[in-house]
């Protein structure tokens, strides 16, 4: 099995080289004032600018409109966004309005807020988003709001989720997030194959905005040897 790993909320340089010596695929930069985890547009370039490999990180945003995340990708140069909100049409539009830049082909991740159980409303939200994202990622929702709950969401609900968006459009990858920690991955690890990512960010922290550098590379020896 392979599945990628993303760590999210990395807020400071010395943690995000620790990290990206443990090798891990993606590293999220949140651009959200309700977070704890949220940096500013220009620490996040900043951040950016100190990868040498562009593809590692995430643009993590919640925006009003569309025209915000074409504005703040131009900034950046980040290519690769997770959104907390947009409709399906505004990703359409991000997608089609960003081909003709000169740093890259953007690629979008849609969150969706699941909690205990699918009902119609959601099953037809995430049948929707699967046609145009290039990512689903499934976090726990919690007062209408997703990212940082250090909430699970119920295996056995997120599978269902997974295999509805692998049935609407095969191509879109699907992310597992929620408090994931290395004990719960753990004792997951046997259906870890029913996603193409895992997130990690509010269940590797010693405190908001500080990653678990050990928790982490444990994780990555875990996933790495199944």
């Amino acid at each position: 099995m392979t599945i990628k790993v993303k760590v999210c909320g990395i807020t400071n340089q010395k943690e995000m080289n620790q990290i990206k010596k443990l090798n891990v695929d993606h590293m999220g930069f949140i651009n959200i004032k309700r977070s704890k985890r949220h940096i500013s547009i220009e620490e996040v370039k900043n951040l950016q600018e100190k990868i040498n490999d562009k593809q590692l990180a995430t643009l993590v945003l919640e925006p009003n409109n569309a025209y915000e995340v074409t504005k703040k990708v131009d900034v950046t140069k980040i290519c690769n966004i997770q959104l907390h909100s947009l409709s399906n049409y505004d990703i359409r539009y991000i997608k089609w309005s960003n081909q003709y830049n000169d740093y890259g082909y953007v690629n979008a991740t849609k969150v969706i807020g699941l909690k205990d159980k699918l009902d119609i409303k959601k099953i037809n939200e995430i049948k929707t988003y699967s046609l145009y994202s290039d990512n689903i990622l499934l976090d726990y929702v919690k007062d209408g709001l997703t990212g940082g709950t250090n909430t699970q969401i119920p295996i056995e609900t997120a599978i269902e989720a997974s295999k509805i968006i692998r049935q609407e459009n095969p191509n879109t990858e699907v992310t597992l997030a929620g408090g994931l920690n290395y004990k719960y991955l753990e004792s997951i690890i046997d259906k870890l194959h029913y996603f193409d990512r895992i997130d990690l960010n509010s269940g590797v922290e010693n405190s908001p905005g500080h990653k678990n550098i050990h928790e982490i590379k444990r994780i990555m020896n875990l996933v790495n040897e199944t």
